[in-house]
């Protein structure tokens, strides 16, 4: 029910209002403790306030040799006094009356709240009692009163009167207080997902890095494993990109970059991934696609790829070198996969630029010094 009524609330204001509802509660929850403490002070004025009258009383009757008669007369209307010797009650000034319950001392000490005295329940009334012992004497004299304490009428006009300005100020600061710690979580939960996403996309482009490519591949690998599906790889590196950084700077040549960045991204499907993982190296993660559908992609990718991009005014060309690995006829990992689409991407490089499909005579011919195939296909 809660959750439902929560809701039903919209949520841009759903903060706010859980936030100055909690309050409210805390608020009430204030002022009950402030009653009952309030009810406790009056109770330990009022013991104290019934001792020192009992003591007075006692003082006044000059008690030397006091008959239980003459102690019973202290009685004030509204006053009860009871004569006791330890545990044993010697005399009452209420039990002429049929309906007065007995007053036993054992009890009274079950509620004592101070060194004066207690509270006694009884007959659906609260007492307060005290006692005075007699001089020369053993024997004590219990002096009960009724308690009443200040109604609730008067408590809540003092309650508005003092403590309406501390609670309107104390509901502002823990608003107050929310909203800073909202900023605050929600500041950090940005940088959080700021930082994470700086952590696996290129900052120039946008695109995901390595790190994400990686991470992508082998969830693509156990997939597909699974389904027995298979999936593409596909190396492209710019042809003609290094003599646009030498002539129009790299301002121009970041330029192109985003430029060919937005093109390949627009020309894949959805759950393709286009990644940036070098300078001008870029890798396609085709998904669930066999070997025609592959080249399909892939050949649209370079035809995007040459047509002019405007730069400074003028239009500047690159070409690609694109070579394409197979799961899992090329590789059924990550390294072996990455190793035989660069090695493709290679040797049609040396032949001029194009696409080639990875093979066990691409992985022997054209290769950069240092690169050797030990995977046979």
């Amino acid at each position: 029910m809660p959750q439902q009524l929560i809701n039903r609330i919209p949520e841009k204001h759903r903060f706010l209002s859980i936030l100055v509802i909690t309050s409210m509660l805390g608020v009430a929850l204030i002022l009950v403790s402030v009653y009952n403490a309030s009810r406790d002070l009056e109770l330990l004025h009022a013991i104290d306030s019934l001792h020192r009258y009992a003591s007075a009383q006692l003082h006044s009757a000059h008690p030397d040799a006091p008959d239980p008669e003459h102690l019973l007369a202290l009685a004030a209307p509204g006053y009860r006094v009871v004569l006791v010797r330890g545990e044993e009650v010697l005399a009452d000034s209420s039990m002429d009356s049929e309906s007065a319950t007995p007053v036993k001392p054992a009890v009274l000490e079950e509620n004592r709240v101070n060194e004066h005295g207690g509270y006694l329940d009884l007959d659906g009334r609260m007492l307060t009692w005290t006692r005075v012992r007699l001089p020369k004497s053993r024997a004590q004299l219990i002096f009960l009163h009724d308690f009443e304490a200040g109604d609730m009428a008067s408590m809540i006009q003092v309650y508005f009167r003092r403590l309406l300005i501390p609670a309107g100020f104390y509901i502002w600061l823990m608003v107050w207080m929310g909203y800073v710690l909202r900023y605050l979580t929600d500041e950090l939960s940005r940088q959080k997902e700021e930082m994470e996403y700086l952590a696996l996309h290129d900052t120039l482009s946008g695109l995901p890095n390595r790190n994400l490519l990686n991470d992508r591949l082998e969830k693509r690998i156990a997939v597909s494993q699974r389904d027995r599906g298979c999936f593409a790889l596909a190396m492209i590196d710019l042809d003609g990109f290094k003599d646009i950084n030498d002539t129009l700077g790299h301002d121009a040549g970041d330029a192109v970059l985003q430029e060919i960045a937005r093109r390949l991204s627009a020309c894949v499907r959805s759950v393709d991934t286009v990644a940036r993982v070098g300078g001008d190296e870029f890798v396609l993660l085709l998904d669930d696609l066999d070997t025609a559908g592959s080249l399909d992609i892939c050949q649209r990718a370079a035809a995007e790829i040459a047509r002019p991009v405007s730069v400074r005014d003028s239009e500047v060309r690159v070409g690609a070198s694109i070579g394409i690995a197979m799961f899992p006829r090329h590789g059924e990992d990550v390294e072996m996969l990455t190793r035989h689409a660069d090695q493709a991407m290679y040797a049609v490089k040396a032949d001029g630029g194009g696409i080639r499909l990875y093979s066990a005579e691409t992985s022997r011919e054209n290769l950069p010094t240092g690169t050797t195939n030990t995977v046979p296909v």
